[in-house]
């Protein structure tokens, strides 16, 4: 390792919060848009361990706004490619990739032993469940999200700061909340976000009070938000309810029994606009879509998907469990 690798940074930092950055060990929770930015910076910072986690493979579309991959990455998972990708920029830090999928089964494995979590998904599912193992083992974490030309942040840590479901008690239904898939994203705007998020990860890390406030900004229109937290704490962070690692509410796919195919499962039941998912449906696909009572029918490639109103789906041809849930989350937004 060159000696003057953190130099600039240590002038800033200080040696002692510099150097204290190689003993910290962070989890980053998803390898998209804003995981393949907020990485990067915390590898270059010099960050001692770095578990890298996601679930999913690296897909043309992904090419847009994920930094971290390159047309020769297609097909294979993100977690190894940017764990390659990363080593590249800092051989002397830790590194362990691991392809998975978060679900309350494996969140406390997952997500325990780090100094901090940061949040790169794209779905409601994951964020409860980090919130609900930050609440249950006092880590903290940065909550991060964009779409379209805006994005917001927010550092918490429970229950010295207020928690997600302080602000947001349940997760969005179904089909509720845009997605990248319904609402595009731009990628300077994701990149601006997981800047950001990086910036106060090294804040947290080095002893330094994180910003208190939500924050939204809208770059396409100019718009600013700061959004103080709420003053009462709710009864899941004050009493430790971990009701999301206590499986109540989760996605679920699994292969189907004697096809080649996979079946969704939502708990609770959910409500779907399948209206309006099959006008999403039709221009993500650009064929038809049929609507017959509570449910809806159509293809995605060489997949023949069928979507009930209880949020149900299944899922007939060569795509995996692993893949389903991934499709899913990008079409439903759950």
């Amino acid at each position: 390792m060159s000696i003057d690798r953190y130099a600039k940074q240590r002038i800033f930092l200080g040696r002692e919060a510099d150097e204290g950055l190689r003993s910290k060990r962070v989890a980053v929770l998803g390898l998209g848009a804003l995981g393949s930015v907020i990485a990067p910076w915390l590898a270059r910072a010099g960050v001692g361990h770095l578990t890298l986690i996601d679930r999913d493979l690296v897909e043309q579309s992904n090419l847009q706004r994920q930094l971290l991959y390159g047309e020769s990455d297609l097909g294979r998972p993100k977690a190894e490619v940017a764990a390659e990708r990363l080593r590249e920029a800092n051989s002397s830090i830790d590194l362990t990739p691991v392809v998975a999928d978060l679900t309350s089964g494996n969140a406390r494995e997952l997500l325990s032993g780090f100094d901090l979590i940061c949040d790169g998904t794209d779905n409601f599912e994951a964020r409860f469940l980090i919130n609900d193992v930050a609440i249950l083992t006092g880590t903290p974490w940065i909550y991060a999200g964009a779409i379209g030309g805006e994005g917001v942040i927010w550092p918490l840590h429970p229950p010295h700061t207020p928690c997600l479901r302080c602000l947001i008690e349940e997760p969005p239904a179904g089909g509720d909340v845009d997605t990248c898939d319904s609402a595009g994203v731009l990628g300077p705007a994701v990149g601006v976000i997981a800047s950001w998020a990086a910036l106060e990860a090294l804040k947290m890390l080095t002893g330094k009070a994180p910003h208190t406030d939500l924050v939204r900004f809208d770059f396409w229109h100019d718009e600013r938000q700061f959004l103080k937290p709420p003053r009462a704490r709710c009864r899941f962070c004050t009493e430790k309810v971990t009701e999301f690692l206590d499986a109540r509410w989760t996605l679920k796919a699994s292969a189907l029994c004697g096809l080649e195919g996979v079946q969704i499962r939502v708990n609770p039941p959910g409500k779907l606009d399948l209206t309006a998912l099959k006008a999403r449906l039709e221009t993500r696909t650009r064929s038809p879509w049929k609507q017959v009572g509570m449910m809806l029918k159509g293809h995605e490639g060489p997949d023949e998907i069928t979507l009930f109103a209880d949020g149900r789906a299944l899922v007939h041809g060569p795509m995996t469990p692993e893949r389903a849930r991934s499709w899913y989350t990008e079409v439903v937004g759950c």
